[in-house]
């Protein structure tokens, strides 16, 4: 994914992150991407596209995640759970 400047100029690319189809907008960046079966995989990084209308038709987009482990490693971190 990569990023643009408020001018519009290039910012930089990211790699590595979990692409998925789920709905994303403005505002949602940080948002928490969790499995069904209750799994932390990662937090919302951007997105593309537009939550109007239904996937394949007039909306839909793609959501991208940077990964769980990437994060908590980078700052050293544990994640725990409660049951």
């Amino acid at each position: 994914m990569s990023y643009v400047d408020d001018t519009g100029q290039p910012d930089g690319t990211v790699t590595g992150l979990t692409q998925t189809t789920a709905c994303a907008e403005g505002g949602d960046s940080g948002g928490s991407f969790i499995t069904s079966a209750g799994q932390a995989q990662g937090v919302l990084s951007g997105g593309s596209g537009s939550c109007k209308g239904r996937q394949g038709r007039t909306g839909g987009g793609n959501s991208y995640y940077t990964p769980i482990n990437s994060i908590l490693s980078a700052y050293a971190l544990t994640l725990r759970t409660s049951p």
